[in-house]
């Protein structure tokens, strides 16, 4: 198995000299955007990347989505909609023309025309709608529903709704498990996998696994510590689910308490639907991304924690980003140093760049994959 991971990278590496630039520094560049910037995810054309400003700080008319110029690197656009409730992940259908917004203090999804970046629509009847994906075919979307005010209340939520993209409305809603965080779909969208958080607390978190035919939970899978963020391999083999753990973010008896900051990926096999590795990391990771050639997996490392009695004085540490090799399931070299309190990574479908949304230092990184010393291990 590694020996063949070894020599398929040695390929991808030789492909990838041809049609990446070669950076001396793995971050090449800094973009300001909103406040509390959270969820991110790229254009099929990798032209542009959609950022949910989640806009922690409550700032009258902060609540946007921002448009990034991948070619330039420049911040192009920032929308702006009444709809908007803490917006917090962004969905891309597969041809690029629309864009949805989960709003996470809200009942709604709002739909973007990318060719316009205006607000054409909204979808309605969600509770604290916190994460989507989309079939394969693009008629179909899954919606899980963390919890909000309008509803029972952050945290207390228990279902995905099933959603008709041609119509717009939920189709059906899926009991799952408490506080469902997060969901990723299989590339062939036979099953979808929904992390429920639970109460952060280690080992109670779960997977409910659904299969897609006829909307059904077929499987539990048990083991997670505040399971925040979850993607698939393009082969469907394997998930890795970031373990961030409570979300008291509160440090103990000067340091980090286990049972308070979760420091762990889990990787999922998926034939088996059991966990076959736990990768230590920072502390709290949290957004996850995979190359598109499965050869490693990104994962960012929160590091944020109040400092005050009471929870307050909320204070970012150094910000990470661990590399997981995905053969050996090992953390590799580098680790690498971004903003302020890293939230959710995208990576672009050529491979060459990944983009870090930074929670408390309003910006996005943006890191090459490809440099000297990848370049170097494929000698």
């Amino acid at each position: 198995m590694v020996k063949n991971c070894k020599r398929y990278f040695y390929l991808i590496c030789l492909f990838l000299f041809q049609t990446c630039a070669v950076q001396a520094s793995r971050i090449v560049k800094t973009i300001p955007v909103g406040n509390s910037p959270s969820g991110i995810a790229i254009t099929p054309d990798n032209r542009f990347a959609y950022v949910a400003n989640n806009n922690n700080a409550g700032i009258v008319g902060g609540n946007t989505v921002s448009v990034l110029n991948l070619e330039t690197n420049k911040l192009v656009a920032t929308i702006t909609d009444m709809s908007f409730a803490e917006p917090y992940t962004i969905t891309i259908n597969a041809d690029g023309t629309k864009v949805y917004v989960t709003n996470s203090n809200g009942s709604t999804i709002t739909i973007i025309d990318t060719a316009t970046n205006t607000v054409t629509g909204t979808i309605g009847g969600f509770d604290g709608p916190s994460g989507m994906v989309i079939t394969p075919d693009g008629t179909t979307a899954y919606v899980n529903n963390y919890g909000g005010p309008d509803g029972v209340g952050s945290g207390n939520a228990t279902t995905v709704n099933v959603v008709n993209l041609d119509t717009n409305t939920i189709s059906g809603t899926i009991t799952v498990g408490l506080a469902p965080a997060s969901l990723a779909i299989t590339p062939d969208g036979a099953f979808v996998y929904v992390i429920n958080y639970v109460d952060g607390n280690p080992g109670t978190g779960t997977i409910s696994v659904i299969q897609t035919s006829d909307n059904t939970v077929t499987d539990t899978i048990t083991g997670f510590s505040g399971p925040f963020s979850i993607a698939i391999t393009p082969d469907g083999a394997t998930a890795y689910v970031t373990n961030f753990g409570s979300n008291n973010f509160s440090p103990l008896s000067g340091g980090i308490s286990s049972e308070v900051s979760g420091t762990t990926v889990s990787a999922v096999d998926l034939n088996t639907n059991s966990i076959k590795a736990t990768i230590t990391l920072g502390n709290q990771p949290a957004g996850i991304a995979i190359t598109p050639d499965g050869r490693f997996a990104y994962a960012s490392n929160y590091n944020t924690f109040y400092l005050g009695p009471n929870f307050t004085n909320l204070t970012a540490g150094k910000g990470t980003v661990n590399i997981i090799d995905t053969c050996t399931n090992r953390v590799e070299c580098p680790v690498l140093v971004v903003g302020a309190s890293p939230s959710a990574i995208a990576i672009s479908s050529d491979g060459c760049f990944a983009y870090v949304t930074n929670y408390t230092s309003n910006d996005v990184n943006v890191i090459t994959i490809v440099d000297e010393m990848w370049l170097d291990a494929c000698k």
